[in-house]
């Protein structure tokens, strides 16, 4: 494949186009947004060429790629209809996959479409938050339709694919969509839930925000998503949204009648089944959701005390994903949380900044 067109370069489409153009800076990119984000795209490199129109986007691809929003998804491919080629492969990264399989199907007929979800993001929307490294590691499910044919351009459709880091998974679409309303849909609704209840106990507590921290930022760190990305979701997977809404509520109302009952052996076994079963969920690449690893490091009050620590994680190829200073006191110091990808980065942090003076924990 010579050719690939980017539907939507904002941060999944820029990101898979940074990618591509790292490992496969023979490959001409192509790509069809608003002005403003093509322009950045372009600058940053996301792209090789702005498309003037629709038409000229997909015009001479070998691959195009959906990187919009649901609904935007949707009306996109009835604009498709009578200028997509039909040895053109067709790929879209929505994260819910029949709804936009049947709509292939009805409207363009169009064999040679391989749906997908790469299992990665960020709450952030847009082409400046595109990373080309963004696709590394994650989970990049594919959903093939039974007519799609598996003959040298698939393969080489998958060597595309596979450029940007990703490990790719093949799977039917209706399991997709079980599995993301289970680990994806309803953790974001109850990560929502979440803020939204501890927002609803500042009317007699104040303070409460103020003691959220640790476990509560992790499980929350997602309710910041942009409402109008969810709405998309929830109204094409709610079936299965609500089904697993409904098992949830099922366990609720069982661990409140244990409570009720002071049924504590009965809680405890549910928290010996958890730690069971978290411990079978893989630990060296990105999920549907990935919160971070915090690190708490305390730091004298004087200057080039943020130099040293940031340099000594550097030295040590440690990458910082998240830092936040929590709190300072004049003439004495201040603390700052560190987020790392996991947990084996997170205590090789803790070892490097001991060994360079620093106070560092994990709580």
């Amino acid at each position: 494949m010579q050719a690939v067109s980017i539907i939507g370069c904002g941060l999944m489409g820029g990101s898979i186009g940074l990618a591509l153009k790292s490992t496969r800076p023979t490959l001409f990119v192509r790509g069809w947004d608003a002005p403003g984000s093509l322009e950045m795209a372009l600058q940053r490199g996301a792209i090789d060429q702005a498309a003037e129109s629709l038409e000229d986007c997909v015009s001479g691809a070998d691959v195009v790629i959906l990187a919009t929003p649901l609904s935007a998804t949707m009306q996109i491919i009835e604009e498709l209809k009578g200028i997509l080629h039909p040895d053109t492969w067709l790929h879209d990264l929505c994260s819910v996959k029949v709804p936009v399989t049947e709509r292939i199907r009805s409207v363009l007929q169009h064999d040679r479409f391989l749906g997908g979800h790469p299992m990665t993001g960020s709450e952030k929307a847009g082409i400046r938050f595109a990373d080309g490294a963004l696709y590394e590691n994650a989970t990049y499910v594919l959903c093939a339709d039974e007519r799609m044919p598996r003959d040298d351009s698939f393969e080489a459709l998958l060597d595309i694919l596979g450029a940007t880091g990703a490990r790719l998974l093949e799977m039917p679409g209706d399991v997709h969509d079980r599995i993301a309303a289970h680990v994806s849909h309803v953790p974001q609704l109850l990560s929502v839930l979440l803020v939204n209840l501890a927002d609803r106990a500042k009317e007699r507590d104040p303070d409460v925000l103020r003691l959220a921290a640790g476990g509560f930022r992790d499980m929350t760190r997602i309710a910041g998503s942009p409402f109008p990305m969810w709405e998309d979701i929830l109204a094409a997977n709610g079936k299965e949204v609500s089904a697993a809404l409904t098992s949830f509520k099922d366990l609720l109302e069982e661990l409140l009648l244990d409570l009720d009952a002071k049924a504590f052996p009965h809680i405890g076994e549910r928290f010996h089944q958890a730690e069971q079963t978290r411990d079978f969920i893989p630990s060296d690449g990105k999920g549907f959701l990935k919160p971070l690893a915090d690190v708490f490091v305390f730091t004298a009050d004087r200057p080039g005390a943020l130099v040293a620590l940031t340099s000594a994680l550097y030295e040590a190829d440690l990458s910082i994903k998240d830092i936040e200073l929590l709190r300072i006191r004049e003439n004495r110091g201040g603390t700052f949380r560190l987020g790392f990808d996991s947990s084996g980065e997170a205590i090789q942090a803790i070892s490097v900044l001991s060994e360079a003076g620093f106070t560092a924990y994990r709580l």
